[in-house]
């Protein structure tokens, strides 16, 4: 495909060739700041680990004696001094476990790149889900839970209660448990002067709702009626009843001896 030279997105416009050039430079520039750091932290392990064989072996009144012993105990375990110790065991937790500043500055700048080119761009990267983040109210533990009931009594309480109780207040709970459930019984075999004023108040209740039926049955008649009536005019108009109100009024009409409009002169004054 030919693309014109004028056009903004031709390869070899000076926008494009200078952006190009800029990014280079900050590719550049980051790639030399990474590396100094690399060279800074291989400078400081190295004056780390020279700081420490100095104090292993160091000369003197103090380091002597240790260095005498550590090579005794060397050469009684047999085995061979080892001065890049601490620097292995680093080497060995950095392979394990990795350098994780340096992982997650690596992820930092991935995603960065893809959100400023728009690769694998993804809708929700200001969203809390995707920074992996809770809310303040969801850390919130709920109020019902681990609630207890304070109205109603527990029952192992209340067989607490009746197990410590002396032999006189066992024999008065019966009675009463006895009195109740005679109440009950009266109350329901023989009907009391509250429970005749219910029932002739639920009898008129009754009477009320019949009366009320039908009259909407009545009214319903009477709709059915007139939709029928109206359903024979609409089909059989032939059949449909003449007024005879109308056909009187009209026989009388010819029946007149004379009309005013037809006899000016013979009409009365």
């Amino acid at each position: 495909m030919n693309i014109l030279r004028h056009k903004k997105w031709h390869v070899r416009t000076k926008e494009n060739v200078a952006r190009v050039r800029r990014d280079e430079a900050k590719a550049a520039e980051e790639e030399r700041a990474r590396t100094e750091r690399a060279a800074l932290a291989d400078n400081e392990d190295r004056r780390l680990l020279s700081a420490a064989l100095r104090t292993f072996f160091g000369g003197g009144a103090s380091g002597a004696p240790a260095a005498s012993s550590a090579i005794d105990d060397e050469s009684a375990t047999t085995k061979h001094v080892n001065l890049f110790a601490e620097l292995e065991e680093q080497e060995r937790t950095n392979t394990t476990v990795g350098n994780r500043e340096y992982a997650a500055e690596r992820k930092k700048e991935q995603d960065d790149w893809e959100s400023k080119v728009g690769i694998m761009k993804r809708f929700a990267e200001d969203t809390k889900e995707y920074a992996k983040e809770t809310e303040w109210w969801q850390g919130i533990p709920l109020v019902r839970e681990g609630r207890v009931d304070k109205q109603q009594p527990d029952k192992s309480e209340t067989k607490k209660s009746t197990k410590f109780m002396t032999g006189e207040e066992k024999r008065a709970l019966k009675r009463a448990k006895k009195r109740k459930g005679r109440k009950k019984g009266k109350r329901r075999h023989s009907p009391s002067s509250g429970s005749s004023s219910s029932s002739s108040d639920d009898s008129e209740e009754e009477r009320r709702k019949k009366t009320k039926l039908d009259e909407l049955r009545k009214q319903r008649l009477v709709r059915e009626r007139q939709e029928q009536a109206k359903a024979k005019r609409l089909f059989e108009p032939d059949k449909e009843e003449k007024p005879t109100v109308v056909k009187n009024q009209i026989d009388e009409d010819r029946q007149r001896r004379y009309n005013s409009q037809f006899n000016p002169d013979l009409a009365r004054p």
